[in-house]
């Protein structure tokens, strides 16, 4: 399976994704309080953090740089439907993270030659049910 992972994941998503497996004990996700950027300095620009406000409605809480070099302007408290649209790898992949509660990932063609590479990973949902997820886009 690690072969298998090494040759779909980037070495930064490889390694981002044992540090969330990390932090994952008994049966919980890891809590958001839990994930330092220290910790996170190896991919620290292409981390965000999406929280979940009423409803399905998600908002961009955190963001690295090259999150505004891939949507093209600064995205930080502002609503992700309103910025991404309702696509992989953004609408459907963070319901589809947040239902199974795991780890998505994928890459996206971006024109020419280039791609976005992304994961979504769910953190602990807090007291009032609401939850954040922890992505990489590169």
């Amino acid at each position: 399976m690690d072969r298998k992972l090494k040759q779909v994941l980037s070495q930064d998503q490889a390694k981002l994704l044992k540090y969330w497996t990390g932090k994952c004990s008994e049966g919980r996700l890891p809590v958001r309080k839990e994930i330092s950027p220290a910790d996170l300095i190896f991919c620290l620009s292409s981390i965000s953090i999406l929280e979940q406000k009423e409803g399905e409605e998600f908002t961009f809480r955190l963001t690295g740089s090259s999150l505004k070099d891939i949507l093209g302007q600064e995205c930080r408290g502002r609503c992700v439907s309103d910025e991404c649209g309702n696509e992989v790898p953004w609408a459907i992949a963070l319901r589809r993270c947040q239902a199974t509660n795991s780890p998505v990932f994928g890459v996206t063609p971006v024109g020419h030659r280039r791609s976005h590479h992304w994961m979504r990973m769910p953190l602990q949902p807090d007291e009032n049910g609401r939850q954040c997820i922890l992505c990489f886009d590169r």
